[in-house]
């Protein structure tokens, strides 16, 4: 198994509780491992990928080559108790869709056309000292 980093450099910063936003990272890069760890017909990869969005956001994906989410349960695994590991509880998803939402931010999940998922999240920036907006 091997991690990827595809870091942009000089992102701006956001504001947030770093314990929590350091859950949500954990949780999604977890569940990816968990995810691409099931794959047995290509490489097992796990992606991180940071970019800004215009001046205003910063973006963080968490990527996996595993099997992807079911597209049927793609819609609601941000719902408590919904899972898709056998011995999943259901409540990483949703705690984490709560934290970045209390946080100003999005996050959500897409299926990649080539295999593995996509968990992409989008916080506001911090205004820097050269007063950007």
């Amino acid at each position: 198994m091997s991690i990827t980093l595809d870091l942009a450099p000089g992102l701006p910063l956001v504001s947030g509780d770093r314990v929590q936003l350091q859950q949500v990272l954990l949780n999604l890069v977890v569940n990816a491992f968990d995810a691409a760890a099931d794959v047995a017909d290509r490489p097992r990869k796990v992606i991180l990928r940071t970019r800004t969005l215009g001046e205003r956001f910063v973006q963080l994906d968490v990527a996996d080559t595993g099997p992807g989410i079911a597209p049927e349960k793609l819609e609601s695994i941000f719902q408590p108790f919904v899972t898709t590991k056998p011995s999943g509880m259901g409540m990483g998803l949703s705690v984490s869709h709560s934290i970045v939402g209390a946080h100003e931010g999005r996050l959500w999940a897409e299926n990649d056309p080539e295999g593995g998922a996509t968990f992409h999240i989008v916080l506001p920036a911090l205004p820097d000292e050269a007063g950007f907006p």
